[in-house]
């Protein structure tokens, strides 16, 4: 696909989100076990006092959560205004630090402040080349202070290959990747930000035990039941309380450290 083509085609769906879901977190994932274990996990690697730089906020709803939590000096930029519009209405009323958001694309960001912390929540996988990628990759790695932190909280290929294969001995079709979205390759990231000089210090496959209940064992009974899913399902609560074992998740945390 040509960069514009799939650059209009990432706006439309996220300018969608903004009008469909406004400031709850449902946007841009309607999962809200996800979206709650998303928050605990990246949470445990943003510390009080850090100045931080979140890349892809979208409506700002888990930016403010954030900060309600931790006392943070945090940045928030997305590429789509009318997110940005959103993020600027969020209430700030409990946050324990500063947080700002900002109109920016990752591909060409103009921040020359170094920060404690950069992480994104579902960010890069909206960039449906590896060129465009890398360039966001380099990009944040450049707003990172020695001995800081990157944080990709994003979707790879080998966690939902794994997920893929264990579907197939359930008698179940695949998942593909959503349409505006190219997952990452874990291997070619890790390689790529190792010449940039960062060390890989975690990954973190927080939500592996609940795809595997969730997008295997759950639609396996319900197939063989006769009955239909339900989601955000009683059956999906329960999955969400179990701790993580394997790489069944497309959704996973990469934790680099600046040399």
């Amino acid at each position: 696909m040509e960069d514009e083509d799939y650059k209009s085609l990432v706006s439309e769906h996220y300018k969608k989100q903004a009008e469909e879901h406004n400031f709850a977190l449902t946007s841009t994932m309607p999962d809200q076990n996800i979206r709650k274990k998303e928050i605990e996990n990246i949470l445990k690697y943003l510390n009080d006092g850090e100045k931080c730089l979140e890349i892809g906020c979208g409506n700002g709803a888990a930016s403010t959560m954030i900060s309600k939590i931790r006392s943070l000096n945090l940045l928030s930029i997305d590429s789509t205004k009318e997110m940005i519009e959103l993020a600027n209405q969020q209430s700030q009323k409990e946050v324990k630090g500063e947080l700002s958001f900002k109109h920016q694309s990752i591909l060409d960001l103009d921040e020359k402040q170094e920060f404690d912390s950069v992480f994104t929540i579902r960010c890069i996988i909206n960039l449906m080349n590896w060129e465009d990628q890398k360039l966001a990759l380099e990009n944040m790695s450049k707003r990172v202070k020695n001995n800081g932190k990157l944080i990709l909280l994003e979707a790879f290929s080998d966690g939902l290959e794994e997920l893929n294969q264990a579907r197939k001995e359930m008698g179940l079709e695949s998942i593909s990747p959503a349409y505006h979205n190219l997952y990452l390759k874990k291997e070619k990231v890790i390689e790529f930000l190792s010449k940039n000089n960062f060390e890989l210090l975690e990954e973190n496959n927080f939500l592996s035990t609940y795809y595997f209940g969730t997008r295997v064992i759950y639609p396996a009974l319900a197939k063989a039941n006769k009955v239909d899913m339900v989601f955000n399902s009683k059956i999906d609560s329960f999955f969400s309380h179990f701790p993580p074992y394997g790489n069944f998740a497309h959704i996973k945390i990469l934790v680099f450290k600046k040399k």
